[in-house]
């Protein structure tokens, strides 16, 4: 759908800034609404359902402008089947012969490592700090926000290195990139879980950015190398590698960030699951594009679509 010199920025900037609202909603629900709810006599709990009801309505409000108002396509209102002729669903056999593929596989389990851990992130973090540094709760979720605040350059920043060092370097400047950020979103991830009480919450909010910054160029990487994975059925890739993203978050989410006596430990061993499908990124190579060490074995065919 983009040029392919510039696949990496697209995608990673729209999906970046389609996560953005998860950082603007844990500051806006909490300061736009519980806070004056509270203040105003509601119990908390109470204040805090009540507050929920406001994007429940948003995202009708949303679902019902798309249905009425957008185009299905770019010269018509309404898809229709006719015009393309009978379109066939994907079967259980074209996902078989999909997973066949390591590097999907591998792509699958880095994508959970990434965009899992920040959905586990978002799950876990205004606790974390209202708990173990006994914060206050829109303390706690204004510094949780922060963390998918930073979708606003961050993703995008992943797609954009992905795209230039495929200028420079080819399709191994992609696959290290990828390589790269996944490293140190792990590096921090460890690091932020060696953060104690004992130090001044700031520490832990700057070790958390820098985490942040990492795990969503992760994701902008990714989407600089999902569509030359297999074109045939990119499709299909596309959706597994996404739904690879929730399983991650539910693998952390009942693996990892349970109750127990360390809340730290959960983070470090959350890094070690994200340092080791790291380390199997060598497992991308194609014949045309080539790998992370190797150039490619034979020309690759022309470009699909124009450069930009």
């Amino acid at each position: 759908m983009f040029a392919p010199n510039v696949i990496g920025t697209a995608n990673a900037t729209a999906a970046g800034w389609g996560n953005l609202g998860g950082g603007v909603t844990q500051i806006f629900m909490m300061s736009v609404l519980f806070n004056p709810m509270v203040e105003s006599g509601m119990l908390p709990d109470t204040a805090w359902r009540v507050a929920m009801i406001v994007p429940a309505v948003m995202f009708l409000i949303v679902a019902i402008s798309l249905k009425l108002l957008c185009w299905d396509t770019p010269t018509a209102r309404r898809f229709d089947v006719s015009v393309t002729g009978k379109t066939q669903k994907p079967s259980m056999m074209d996902y078989c012969v999909v997973l066949k593929d390591v590097r999907v596989v591998v792509m699958i389990a880095q994508y959970s490592a990434c965009f899992g851990a920040e959905l586990a992130m978002n799950n876990q973090l205004a606790t974390h700090f209202r708990t173990y540094f006994q914060m206050a709760a829109a303390d706690a979720s204004a510094l949780a926000g922060s963390f998918g605040l930073m979708n606003l350059f961050a993703r995008s920043l992943g797609g954009i290195t992905s795209d230039l060092l495929f200028k420079k370097f080819g399709f191994r400047g992609r696959i290290w990139a990828q390589f790269l950020s996944l490293f140190f979103e792990a590096v921090f991830l460890f690091c932020f879980g060696l953060v104690d009480n004992s130090q001044p919450w700031y520490v832990a909010l700057a070790v958390l950015l820098c985490f942040s910054l990492f795990v969503q160029m992760a994701e902008g990487t990714s989407y600089g190398i999902v569509p030359f994975m297999n074109k045939q059925q990119l499709a299909i890739v596309s959706a597994l590698v996404g739904a690879g993203g929730n399983l991650g978050a539910v693998i952390a989410g009942f693996g990892f960030y349970r109750p127990i006596e360390d809340p730290l430990l959960p983070f470090q061993i959350h890094a070690g699951y994200v340092m080791f499908w790291t380390l199997l990124t060598p497992c991308y190579y194609w014949a045309e594009h080539g790998g992370m060490f190797h150039g490619p074995a034979v020309k690759a065919a022309a470009a699909d679509g124009p450069s930009v």
